[in-house]
């Protein structure tokens, strides 16, 4: 987002912008340095519900077949995720998203018609179908399918209580930080750090009054669905952070299966990217070994003496093992019709080209190839 691009380091003034300039320095660092020991695991909340751990235990396993090139394993296993348990109705789109890509890549119209039904109730319409990936649906037995299936479809109303709720909050999130960027520039926050901080405490306060009213709400309830997608109260948790505001981080914690573990894993590598006690992370989730170069994306062995650690606080939190999750990185950079890590972890550095060629060159040994595919 273009309100974290970084203005100088060694201000300290309190703000987005220079919390991204802390991140981007501590990140590189962090790649380079990356040796400490998880002091603790007392942030973490092993969530004990059955159902959730056998969701994502069989969405894994999916991925993992789908990047073994063993499809057909991968369609039944993304099919029973999709149909054990539904009186907890845990499913996310990314999912229903790569299982359609792959019944769709295997000319599999049985699965297709069983997949696409799970969208109905989501926020999306037939562009969805005109994405890297489906070039050539329109010409191809699927696009009936489709058809039939948008036209039965019910739009949902953008005026329901949750669309209507959180893009409220993220309007009011918004408007004072579009107003203030417009009249200050890119250093807004050393003028409006005050009035900002106090809207952003009243957002938050709403937020957490209906997470413990209404729960968070699943995934297909909010609007505007796409691709890559995070619920909007990312976006406010996150900004929340930057004034020491941890207190939504435990409701998260339980709801997981409402959340998904990787829009968790993204709020808490941002808050331990910007601890409000002024200590180091030592990545506990594994998070910061990728980093987009210009085009090239980078992606560095984690050292083995952690890995053992890291594993276990991703599985706290329902999470794939750091070894499949780089894994899914690399696959996904030359497949990329498929989203099996959200985009928001692939972090873009923007700077110089010295300090980009740099870093390149630091870093080459990471350099994400079609040979480590194989």
């Amino acid at each position: 987002m273009k309100e974290f691009v970084s203005i100088t380091f060694n201000s300290l003034v309190q703000t987005f912008t220079i919390a991204m300039e802390k991140r981007v320095i501590f990140f590189v660092v962090r790649l380079v340095f990356l040796s400490g020991v998880l002091s603790g695991q007392s942030n973490y909340i092993k969530d004990d519900n059955c159902a959730v751990g056998n969701y994502f235990e069989q969405i894994y396993a999916a991925e993992n077949h789908l990047m073994d090139g063993e499809h057909e394993k991968s369609l039944k296993l993304y099919n029973a995720a999709f149909t054990s348990d539904r009186e907890e109705n845990i499913i996310f789109f990314k999912d229903i998203h790569n299982a359609l890509m792959l019944a769709y890549q295997n000319d599999d119209t049985h699965y297709f018609k069983r997949f696409i039904l799970h969208l109905h109730d989501y926020d999306v319409d037939s562009s969805l179908f005109q994405t890297v990936g489906y070039e050539n649906l329109k010409a191809s037995k699927f696009h009936p399918i489709v058809k039939e299936f948008f036209d039965q479809k019910r739009e949902l109303d953008h005026n329901a209580p949750v669309c209507s709720f959180f893009e409220r909050l993220h309007m009011l999130d918004q408007s004072i930080r579009k107003a203030c960027r417009e009249k200050y520039g890119n250093g807004f926050y050393h003028f409006c750090g005050d009035e900002i901080a106090l809207l952003d405490s009243l957002i938050l306060e709403q937020l957490i009054d209906y997470f413990n009213e209404n729960g968070v709400p699943r995934e297909y309830e909010f609007c505007n669905i796409r691709r890559h997608y995070f619920p909007p109260y990312e976006l406010i948790i996150t900004h929340n952070q930057q004034w020491c505001r941890p207190e939504v981080i435990d409701i998260l914690k339980d709801q997981i299966g409402r959340v998904h573990p990787q829009v968790l894993a993204f709020i808490l590598d941002y808050v331990y990217n910007n601890p409000c006690d002024g200590s180091e992370s030592d990545d506990p989730l594994g998070l910061s070994y990728q980093l987009r170069l210009g085009d090239q994306l980078y992606l560095l062995e984690i050292p083995v003496e952690r890995i053992e650690m890291v594993n276990e606080n991703r599985k706290a939190i329902h999470l794939d093992q750091v070894e499949d999750f780089h894994r899914k990185i690399i696959f996904q950079e030359f497949n990329p019709e498929y989203v099996l890590v959200n985009g928001r972890f692939m972090f873009h550095l923007d700077a110089d080209e010295s300090f980009i060629n740099t870093l390149k060159d630091r870093f080459k040994s990471g350099k994400v190839t079609e040979e480590r595919l194989r």
